[in-house]
């Protein structure tokens, strides 16, 4: 059975409800990564995490629009939230991201992303 991504993982808001930090940067996913509906490589993925990292960093919380975007690879996915939680743990991003327009699929990929890097460093 299938766990997703809003049982399993509620640190990710799906809403502003409960987001931490000051400042919100919105990160279009689509236009930052060349306009396609659908997004698999990793160079994509490191265009997203510098973004995201630098943000993080200096406290705000990142908004992550998947507005346009059908489809993304686990590549794609790795690149940002698999490094994040390998390298700094959960913590690095609880309550500190938030995803707005995210198809199902889209969902099902991050939690895949998710739980199988939480494993990593279990």
């Amino acid at each position: 059975m299938p766990i997703f991504f809003y049982v399993w993982l509620p640190s990710l808001q799906l809403s502003d409800k409960g987001l931490q930090g000051g400042t919100t940067m919105v990160i279009n996913v689509k236009n930052e990564t060349g306009g396609f509906e659908v997004i698999g490589s990793r160079g994509a993925g490191e265009i997203i995490r510098k973004k995201m990292k630098k943000e993080l960093d200096k406290g705000n919380t990142v908004t992550l629009d998947f507005v346009g975007v059908e489809q993304v690879t686990q590549s794609f996915i790795d690149e940002f939230f698999g490094i994040f939680i390998r390298a700094f743990g959960m913590e690095y991003i609880r309550g500190k991201v938030l995803l707005v327009n995210e198809t199902q699929g889209i969902k099902d990929t991050i939690n895949f992303v998710i739980k199988y890097s939480k494993e990593m460093v279990a």
